[in-house]
């Protein structure tokens, strides 16, 4: 996303962010969330490329749900996992808005950061 800072500051971040995802031990999950109205964007792509080579954990949320009419849902379901090279199903549609999907992301969160049993 966009961050008010100096361009300077903003270049080390790639840097920063791979080192903490590559070098973390107990990482369960990363969750990439990416906007149902306008997305995937190129960073997105990306970025799910990179996590994908470096065999990382992922979820992608799609946010906005809201701002998609109800009538072209189903497309851009096919086309935003299209877009993450990703099946339609292991997506989830949340809306911060209207709450839509809320209380299942929270669920699918615990579950996705709950350490494995013994």
């Amino acid at each position: 996303g966009y961050a008010k800072v100096p361009g300077r500051v903003r270049a080390t971040w790639p840097q920063m962010i791979e080192g903490y995802l590559l070098e973390r031990e107990r990482l369960h999950v990363v969750m990439v969330l990416v906007d149902a109205e306008v997305g995937p964007t190129p960073i997105d792509v990306n970025t799910l490329e990179w996590l994908a080579a470096n065999e990382l954990p992922v979820k992608v949320v799609a946010t906005k749900h809201d701002k998609v009419k109800s009538s072209r849902r189903d497309q851009r379901r096919k086309q935003l996992a299209e877009g993450c090279g990703l099946r339609t199903q292991d997506i989830l549609w949340v809306s911060a808005s209207t709450g839509v999907n809320v209380a299942e992301l929270r669920s699918r969160i615990l579950e996705w950061v709950r350490p494995p049993s013994a």
